[in-house]
């Protein structure tokens, strides 16, 4: 009987938990476990970037990536266009990393400044966050892109 109880518990908290889950702000493992991205970024290489700080073809692919876990559809290219740098500033949204009232099509300050705070939250870039890229920028940024996925 005493089995039972505990089992009753267990049921109990689960079922609050799941309850909770629907709070706006909160993933839930069934919603983590089904973030899209891309496939053609399962053949994106690391960017050398993260050495190097110089943004390449593969950087802005990585970028497109980011991008692709929130609303860009476009091709994996490393070009990136309106569409590309609208999903990277809704992906960095959803982190709380974007915090310009609309994202941009372009390379904003906006979207750098958000994506310094990304890779000084990851704890790679300790310089200002004044959305002006830099060598440790890039460098700081790729080193959280090529952990993203």
């Amino acid at each position: 009987m005493q089995h039972n109880t505990r089992t009753l518990a267990l049921v109990g908290a689960l079922v609050v938990t799941l309850a909770g889950a629907g709070v706006v702000g909160q993933t839930t493992t069934a919603e983590a476990a089904m973030i899209r991205i891309s496939p053609a970024c399962a053949s994106v290489p690391t960017t050398t970037t993260e050495s190097d700080g110089v943004p390449g073809p593969v950087f802005y692919k990585r970028l497109q990536c980011l991008g692709s876990m929130a609303t860009y559809t476009g091709p994996i290219d490393g070009v990136m266009g309106p569409n590309s740098w609208i999903g990277a500033s809704n992906q960095l949204a959803k982190g709380g990393y974007y915090q310009a009232p609309v994202a941009w099509g372009y390379e904003s300050k906006d979207v750098v400044a958000a994506l310094q705070r990304w890779a000084a939250a990851h704890g790679r870039y300790s310089g200002p966050i004044d959305g002006v890229w830099g060598p440790n920028s890039y460098r700081g940024a790729a080193w959280a892109l090529n952990r993203a996925f």
